[in-house]
Order: structure tokens, then sequence, then C-alpha cells
């Protein structure tokens, strides 16, 4: 899905999954666009943690990664540039760990202002 003629924003929000309940990771502004450039989840704990990604299209949520291993005090791009996502304005992205206090997690993304969307 290429995009031209587009000023584009570059955008990185983070979040700490403290609990085990679903968080809203990142949702795609009103009149965007959005390319989702890399998900980084790191580890903190001396064992292997699981985390749940999921996207939202408005209607319908589906699982992108599930029970996903992230190897013990380590991080891992679940998505980068050579396998990116793209999303449409309200769309969001979930993010669930099976355990609290272990994962943190980071979204980069290139929004797109598109009026007639």
């Amino acid at each position: 899905m290429p995009i031209t003629n587009t000023a584009s924003k570059l955008v990185t929000k983070a979040s700490d999954l403290t609990g085990t309940g679903q968080v809203t990771l990142y949702t795609v502004p009103a009149n965007h666009t959005s390319i989702v450039r890399a998900l980084i989840v790191g580890n903190s704990d001396s064992s292997a943690r699981n985390i749940l990604v999921q996207w939202n299209d408005g209607s319908t949520t589906t699982n992108i990664f599930e029970a996903r291993a992230i190897a013990a005090n380590s991080s891992e791009a679940l998505i980068n540039d050579n396998a990116p996502l793209y999303l449409q304005a309200g769309n969001i992205v979930y993010v669930t760990a099976t355990t609290a206090n272990t994962l943190l997690t980071t979204i980069s993304v290139e929004e797109y202002y598109d009026p007639n969307r």
C-alpha cells in the first residue's frame, strides 16, 4: 500500500505491562493511515514470558501474535520494516501479557494525514 504525496509524522509509544489485562498500545487518529514500522517487546524476567498482540479494525479483533514467547532477559522485534503492519483510521493495536510486570512494549509508527478518510 504505497502512500505518496502526503506528509508523514513519526510516533513512538511504549507501555510497561504491569497487569495481565488487555492494553491499548496504539490507536490510529481520525483522518490518518499508519504504517507500524516496529513493535518491540522486552522481557525483564529470568524466565520466558508470553504476549498476545491483537489488531482491531473497528469491528473485528484479530490475533497477530498469540502466546508469543519472549526469551528471558531479552527483547524481540515482532514487527519491523521487512514485515510492516498497515492500519487505517480508528484501528487499534492491543497487547496483553500473561505475566504482570515482566514485559515492556514499544511501537513505532509512521502516520499519514488524509483529509478524505
